[in-house]
């Protein structure tokens, strides 16, 4: 399937309801198309034939000496008038093949689709692209079906794929600079990604539209960083990174925003202060922005407590994480749990990107969508060793993401490699947070390796389970509550240790690479 020739990668829609006070529509489309706007869409809903037509003449204009297609949204007769480069349509407007006879076979046809069905449909009526949405709630149109998100784009993209003759796609549907990076690069399939996104009041309603084209053409053609993932793992060469990553969460003391359990917010404070990071614990939004922009920052979201409005506040403290380019660590705590904990889970995946996702199996095996047996918090799952690494390898390819599933053995995947780890101690069982604290160590060395998120698990996996076992035998520990004090004595131990050039704790390391039998 070779891709035709027009670039659909940055397509605005007209509303002139959003054109702000001083300035006119022309002028928003023109400095849209100078920050790079690569496809035009006319849509004027409430506008008489006649207005409709002369102000289709005054856009195309604009567009023909550009050199993009101007398409015009519904109307037949008004792309006819003008000799538009096409038309898009609705579900519920002319039909593909009426539209076809009249406009010709050179003409642009364009068709808005929701789900597998209607896009199977488009694809057979012979339409040149689908808009894929709407991703999120939109304020531009009444909605008649509710958003699908990033995994509901995920779906058409794959049906997509398997068709033998290439449509281009968009995504539309509240697309703007916090979510175009998300929607285009995770809801990707093996053979295809979205071909551009549909923008509306983002540029429209911007004081600035060649600024913000700019920037939003940047977000769809250049991959974000947690795209890359390195091949070849093998795990010496891993395990001689490790000292590295814990090294530099001491020398350049990272910050960790903890949005985190409030049980586990003392003992999360005092492990990262072991270790040489720097905690923040908040959950006021007002700060999010501030916090996000501190150099060597890192967010993590531990789903421990509910509240009415927790979904919004972590989708709005990962976006502005994201918005900078900064880690965020997801621990789905109690995730298979209950209804409410699994639509919470299942609605950031749709909305937002994590670099790291950490769980026990019965946590990773409801993220990933699989059965799974919690008490609480707690896993009852016990998979066999395969089980665990086909779901996590599965999650975090599909994700584009780490994924820590813990347990008596902690299996660690980038989708590509995986490993296994057996170090730790069952006292880790008996105390209250312990997954938690995980947590914010991977996010104090994530902070520092972004280039490397695989080698960030795996050092702060090592670094906590091997404290874990000196720990349970430090003198004067008798059990759970003399351990938690030992544990964040053997974490500054051993950080500082490494500092200094002694990294002969890692001989304890218990690592393998998994490789499934043939």
């Amino acid at each position: 399937m070779v891709p035709p020739k027009v670039d659909y990668s940055l397509y605005l829609v007209t509303d002139p309801y959003l054109v702000p006070n001083g300035t006119t529509l022309k002028e928003q489309v023109q400095k849209a198309i100078d920050g790079g706007v690569t496809l035009v869409q006319l849509r004027e809903k409430d506008a008489e034939t006649c207005d409709f037509i002369e102000r289709a003449k005054a856009i195309h204009e604009i567009t023909k000496k550009a050199g993009i297609p101007l398409l015009i949204n519904d109307r037949v007769d008004v792309a006819l008038a003008i000799d538009a480069e096409g038309i898009h349509i609705g579900q519920e407007d002319i039909d593909v093949a009426t539209a076809r006879k009249l406009l010709g076979p050179d003409k642009i046809i364009g068709m808005s689709v929701s789900y597998v069905s209607e896009a199977a449909k488009a694809v057979e009526d012979g339409v040149d692209y689908v808009g894929i949405g709407a991703i999120y709630d939109t304020a531009t149109k009444t909605p008649k079906k509710p958003p699908i998100g990033i995994n509901g784009a995920r779906k058409v993209l794959s049906y997509l794929s398997s068709v033998s003759r290439y449509v281009s796609t968009v995504a539309i549907g509240s697309l703007n600079l916090k979510t175009v990076r998300n929607v285009v690069h995770l809801s990707a399939v093996p053979g295809r990604r979205l071909d551009g996104i549909a923008v509306v009041s983002a540029i429209i309603a911007a004081t600035d539209p060649t600024a913000v084209s700019k920037e939003l053409l940047s977000l769809v053609r250049d991959p974000p960083y947690w795209m890359s993932v390195i091949p070849n793992r093998d795990v010496s060469s891993v395990l001689a990174e490790v000292p590295t990553v814990i090294s530099k969460v001491r020398s350049e003391t990272p910050f960790v925003h903890n949005i985190i359990n409030r049980v586990a917010t003392n003992f999360a404070a005092n492990v990262n202060l072991s270790i040489g990071s720097s905690p923040a614990m908040s959950e006021n939004v007002a700060e999010f922005d501030d916090f996000a922009a501190i150099p060597n920052s890192a967010l993590l979201i531990n789903m421990g407590f509910g509240t009415d409005d927790w979904v919004e506040k972590y989708l709005a403290a990962a976006g502005a994480y994201a918005k900078k380019l900064r880690p965020v660590v997801l621990d789905p705590v109690a995730a298979g749990a209950s209804e409410l904990r699994k639509g919470a889970v299942k609605s950031m995946l749709n909305r937002s990107h994590f670099d790291i996702i950490k769980g026990n199996e019965g946590e990773i095996f409801s993220v990933a969508g699989e059965a799974s047996q919690m008490r609480g918090v707690d896993s009852t799952s016990s998979s066999q060793l395969q089980k665990k690494a086909n779901v996590v390898e599965a999650l975090a390819a599909k994700e584009k993401t780490i994924v820590v599933l813990t347990g008596k053995e902690d299996v660690i995947s980038d989708g590509m490699t995986t490993f296994v780890l057996r170090n730790g101690h069952r006292y880790l069982a008996d105390i209250t947070a312990s997954g938690c604290v995980l947590g914010s160590i991977i996010g104090a060395a994530v902070a520092v390796s972004l280039e490397d998120r695989f080698l960030a698990a795996v050092a702060s996996v090592l670094l906590y389970t091997i404290a874990a076992e000196r720990a349970a035998v430090a003198p004067g520990v008798r059990g759970p509550g003399t351990f938690i004090a030992a544990l964040i004595d053997e974490l500054h131990l051993l950080s500082n240790a490494t500092v200094n050039g002694d990294v002969s704790w890692l001989e304890a390391a218990e690592v393998e690479r998994y490789v499934e039998d043939a």
